[in-house]
């Protein structure tokens, strides 16, 4: 295997003509054409994506909640959140070892994720993928366990 260093960033209409979760204009795809066009991705890609976010359409007048700066530095804050726990890679890139090192759950969390594997039927490697990116939650909150609420804010990420 060869290691790759990248960040991949995608986007996917919700539905076929796009209009599924616009407030101004009405979607016009069956539901049957809208599980067609989700399928077009295969549940192995879709399982190598740690991040999913469904976004409506802006408005000129939505605002960011955070600005460039604040965002910044609640990252530096989780970065050094992370070296004083020992920890020389990021999240994202943590080893099977690694994460079960740092990416310690308590006892609530745990049962959550046991429950949501079992649920939505995550594989081993959605499980990690869950674990790292509720880690990275976890770290901004400057908390030593995965705690319930990180695991539900990462699992929310997964659907």
């Amino acid at each position: 295997t060869y290691e790759t260093k990248f960040i991949f960033v995608a986007a996917q209409n919700p539905c076929p003509c796009g209009n599924l979760l616009s407030r101004n204009l009405n979607c016009k795809c069956s539901e049957n054409e809208i599980k067609n066009y989700k399928a077009k991705i295969s549940a192995p890609v879709l399982d190598r994506i740690d991040l999913k976010v469904a976004m409506d359409e802006s408005s000129p007048d939505d605002k960011a909640s955070l600005s460039s700066q604040q965002m910044s530095e609640m990252v530096l804050k989780a970065f050094i959140f992370q070296k004083k726990r020992g920890q020389d890679e990021l999240n994202g890139k943590l080893n099977d070892a690694q994460v079960a090192k740092f990416c310690t759950l308590n006892a609530e969390a745990s049962e959550i994720l046991q429950k949501a594997a079992s649920k939505y039927n995550l594989s081993q490697r959605g499980i990690k993928r869950t674990l790292r990116v509720a880690r990275s939650i976890a770290d901004l909150d400057e908390s030593e366990q995965i705690l319930k609420p990180h695991i539900l804010e990462a699992l929310s990420f997964r659907t």
